[in-house]
């Protein structure tokens, strides 16, 4: 049980830093917040006990922590939201945003990160991993969705809706509740399907505007990716 593994860490280290005292010669007429150094052993330990309950409003492993580490459990808690962990303080993602996820969901957090930056847009690989599980995104890496196909191949997502109900590309619905003012069920296709109608239909795909890396990598079938 986390808890125990929790109760269990009593060699973690941390480091914290005097406050300044009233009648130092560099004291501000404020006493100064204490400040905290938080170790790596100590960021894993948050984020263990945030990814294991991510939902929860309050969790008593953070306090059993703050007693293991000397250091409270509000500054725990700020230091969750520092590293993407609360959801309750997390930047509303825009549309861009989406897409870098969507074309980008095979592969590690880490790289969407790297690809987000790229675009401009600062997001933490928590953060990234925790809005990729929540949207149950492409958790079956053999899978695509509608419009990450679409954003791979830089075309408008009614154009592979219409390649599925020409029956050209096989896709099957995933099993939402969403209803036709929503946008209606989204659909899920094979990466071995994709590949086959790139094959059977190579005048339909627009080398100019598909993503390079991810259609090298799907086309050699893993190649690019594992090298």
């Amino acid at each position: 049980m986390l808890q125990a593994d929790v109760a269990n860490h009593h060699a973690l280290p941390s480091i914290s830093i005097k406050p300044i005292r009233i009648g130092d010669p560099l004291c501000s007429k404020t006493r100064r917040r204490r400040k905290y150094v938080f170790t790596a052993q100590i960021d894993e330990r948050i984020r263990e006990i945030y990814l294991h309950h991510p939902n929860a409003k309050s969790r008593p492993g953070i306090r059993k922590l703050a007693d293991q580490v000397a250091i409270p459990h509000w500054a725990l808690k700020k230091r969750a939201r520092e590293l993407g962990l609360a959801r309750t303080k997390e930047k509303p993602w825009s549309e861009p945003e989406l897409a870098i996820l969507a074309r980008y969901a095979w592969m590690s957090d880490e790289r969407i990160r790297l690809k987000l930056k790229a675009a401009g847009y600062a997001r933490t690989v928590t953060g990234i991993h925790l809005k990729l599980r929540r949207m149950r995104f492409k958790s079956d890496p053999s899978f695509y969705s509608g419009k990450g196909l679409a954003d791979a191949l830089g075309i408008d997502w009614h154009v592979v809706t219409r390649w599925i109900k020409a029956g050209h590309l096989r896709a099957q619905l995933r099993g939402t509740k969403r209803t036709e003012q929503q946008g209606g069920d989204t659909y899920l296709i094979r990466e071995k399907d994709v590949r086959r109608f790139i094959l059977e239909h190579p005048t339909e795909i627009d080398l100019r505007k598909v993503d390079q890396l991810w259609f090298l990598d799907l086309i050699t079938n893993g190649f690019v990716r594992s090298a």
